[in-house]
């Protein structure tokens, strides 16, 4: 199967038979949760917006609270984004940031990966991000 054919579809492989990750990827949905497992307001509002780009030895990543206001209750306007080089096993996906809109982004960002299709995924935060565990991004393939 050639590169252009396996990203568009999304049901490409990699030698070591893991789902590979190249393309451009849409922030679809991203859900929260407590520490007792319950599903809290979607923490990016109801469009959240974001986008991936993996290639073959770097990523970019950018990430935004997508409503239009935020209630006065609410946190500050959550806004990431960060680069460098990875490494996906399958199902952690390490990126060795060198790059981030915050300083204090600029360490490894790790995510767990679960493939709910071959173009839709969930991502989940362990570490990177802070104050940020408990929540789950959906991604979906659109190039």
């Amino acid at each position: 199967m050639d590169t252009q054919t396996s990203a568009n579809t999304g049901a490409d492989r990699q030698e070591d038979g893991t789902r590979s990750l190249f393309g451009i990827w849409k922030l679809v949905e991203a859900r929260a949760f407590d520490d007792a497992g319950q599903e809290l307001p979607p923490p990016l509002g109801p469009h959240p917006i974001g986008t991936v780009t993996i290639e073959a030895e770097r990523m970019a990543v950018v990430v935004a609270d997508g409503r239009a206001s935020l209630p006065p209750d609410a946190p500050p306007r959550l806004f990431v984004a960060y680069t460098g080089a990875y490494r996906f096993d399958g199902e952690v996906l390490v990126t060795y940031t060198d790059d981030a809109s915050k300083p204090e982004l600029i360490v490894d960002q790790v995510l767990r990966i679960r493939f709910e299709s071959p173009i839709r995924l969930v991502a989940i935060p362990v570490s990177g991000v802070p104050g940020r565990h408990g929540i789950e991004l959906v991604w979906e393939r659109i190039g």
